[in-house]
C-alpha cells in the first residue's frame, strides 16, 4: 500500500510533482469528505487572510482505525456488563473522576480527587448544596444514560458553556459579547503562536453557524464527525476561557452516543496523556502548506482514543482476574455469609475505584435484600468498630475498606 503523506511532507518527498495539482486531486476526490468549515491558515504565528475548506479523505487507514474503535467498544461494554453492579459503578464513576480531573489539568486548573468525589455524589444525589464542579459531574453524568445533545442554535452552545463550568471562570474571564467573547485571544506559548482565533464575535458567529449545521450533518461518519467539530470549535474559540473544556464535553457526548459511556469519558485523560503530540496535530492543520487537509488530526485522535480503549481493556482483565481472587481469600476466612456478602462489595467498590469515598449504606439495600435491614445495620457497624470498614461521611453514612484491612488481604497473598 502507498505511503499517504501530508501535502506539507509531499512537496518535499516529490519535489518533481507539483503540490497544488495534489491538493486540487484530494479535494476533488469522490470520496473527499467536504465541511464547508472554513479555516485562515497560520504562517510563522500570523494568521494569514487566505481561506482553506477543512477536508478529509477518508484512507485505509482512517477505515481501519475507525473499525478498531468500534470492536473495541463492543468488547469494553461487554467486559463491563460481566462485572458485579458495584464494580461496574465505581469503575465508571472512577474514569470519571479521572476525566474531569484531566480535562482541568490541560488547562492548568486544579482539581483533586475529594472535590471530583463530592461533586459526583452531589451530582448524583441532586444535592443543592453549592459544590464546585457539580454541574461539571452532573453533565457528564448523562453520558452514562447515552443522552445526546440537541445543539441548533448559538445560544445551545452558551447554555452548555454555562452550566457546565458554572463557578469554574473568573469574572474577567467571562463573555464579553452577545453570547460569545469579543475581544482578541491567542493560543500558544509565552514565545510560540500556534493560533490567532478572529478577534470579535461579530467575525466569528458565521463560522459558528457553520460548525452547528457541520455536527448536525448526518451523512458524515460520527467519529470523523467528533474529532472534525471538534478541531473547528477549539480553532473558533468562542469563548475568553473554558474552550477547551466545552469542547472535550462536547466531543465525550457525541461519542458516548453511539459507543460505550467508558470509552467516551477516556479522552481527556488521553489527551492529557498525549498533549504534545495533540497540540502538534492542531498545528499542523491550520499551517497554510496543509491546504486545509484534516485527515491527519483525524487519525491522531483515533490513535488517541484507542490508547485510552486498550488502557480501559487491560484495566477491566486485571481487576476482574484480582476480584476474583478476593472472593477467594473471603471464603477461606469462614466469616458469617453476611459479613462475607458485605465485604464482597466494599472490595469491589474499592478495587475499582480506589480513590473514591465507598458504598452509602443505603445503596447496600439493593444487594442484601436477603437479610433483614436490621441485621445488615449491625454488621456494617461492628465491621467499622473492628477497623475493618471506615465511614468516610456522616450524612449520608459512606463506608469504604479500611487501609489496615486492605494491608490485611495484601500480607495474605
Amino acid at each position: 500500500m502507498k505511503e499517504y503523506h501530508s501535502l506539507k511532507t509531499f512537496k518535499y518527498e516529490f519535489p518533481a510533482r507539483n503540490v497544488n495539482d495534489e491538493y486540487q486531486m484530494r479535494v476533488n476526490s469522490p470520496t473527499t469528505i467536504d465541511t464547508n468549515l472554513k479555516i485562515n491558515p497560520m504562517k510563522q504565528g500570523i494568521r494569514q487572510s487566505k481561506i482553506y475548506e477543512i477536508f478529509l479523505l477518508p484512507i485505509p487507514e482512517i477505515l481501519k482505525l475507525q473499525d478498531i474503535i468500534t470492536q473495541n467498544s463492543n468488547l469494553v461494554s461487554k467486559l463491563s456488563s460481566e462485572l458485579p453492579p458495584i464494580a461496574s459503578k465505581q469503575l465508571f464513576y472512577k474514569t470519571l473522576r479521572d476525566e474531569i480531573k484531566s480535562t482541568n489539568e490541560i488547562e492548568d486548573v486544579k482539581t483533586t480527587d475529594q472535590e471530583v468525589n463530592e461533586a459526583i455524589g452531589g451530582a448524583l444525589s441532586n444535592s443543592k448544596r453549592n459544590t464546585r464542579l457539580k454541574s461539571f459531574a452532573r453533565m457528564y453524568l448523562k453520558i452514562e444514560n447515552k443522552e445526546n445533545l440537541s445543539i441548533k442554535t448559538p445560544n445551545d452552545i452558551k447554555g452548555i458553556y454555562d452550566y457546565l463550568l458554572d463557578g469554574e471562570i473568573s469574572k474577567e474571564k467571562l463573555p464579553d459579547g452577545t453570547l460569545f467573547r469579543n475581544k482578541y485571544v491567542r493560543i500558544g506559548s509565552a514565545s510560540t503562536t500556534v493560533h490567532q482565533p478572529k478577534t470579535h464575535e461579530a467575525d466569528f458567529l458565521p463560522d459558528i453557524l457553520d460548525w452547528i449545521n457541520f455536527i448536525n450533518d448526518d451523512n458524515i461518519p460520527f467519529i470523523i464527525k467528533t474529532f472534525i467539530s471538534h478541531y473547528y470549535f477549539e480553532y473558533i474559540h468562542p469563548f475568553n476561557d473554558g474552550n477547551g473544556r466545552t469542547g472535550r464535553y462536547i466531543a465525550c457526548v457525541y461519542l458516548g452516543y453511539k459507543l460505550d459511556p467508558l470509552t467516551a469519558i477516556t479522552f481527556s485523560s488521553e489527551i492529557n496523556r498525549n498533549r504534545s503530540k495533540y497540540y502538534k496535530s492542531f498545528e499542523e492543520v491550520g499551517d497554510e502548506r496543509n491546504f486545509g487537509e484534516i485527515t491527519f488530526f483525524a487519525i491522531d485522535m483515533m490513535k488517541i482514543l484507542i490508547k485510552g480503549q486498550k488502557g480501559l481493556l487491560e484495566t477491566l482483565k486485571e481487576k476482574r482476574n484480582i476480584l476474583d481472587y478476593m472472593r477467594t481469600k473471603l471464603k477461606e476466612k469462614e466469616l458469617e455469609e453476611i459479613s462475607e456478602t458485605l465485604l464482597y462489595l466494599y472490595s469491589q467498590a474499592f478495587l475499582f475505584n480506589d480513590a473514591g469515598e465507598g458504598i452509602e449504606d443505603r445503596d447496600l439495600k439493593k444487594y442484601t435484600t436477603k437479610y433483614p435491614w436490621t441485621q445488615v445495620k449491625n454488621c456494617l457497624n461492628a465491621l467499622t468498630e473492628d477497623g475493618t470498614l471506615v465511614k468516610t461521611k456522616k450524612s449520608p453514612i459512606v463506608r469504604r475498606l479500611s487501609t489496615k484491612y486492605i494491608s490485611t488481604l495484601a500480607e495474605e497473598e
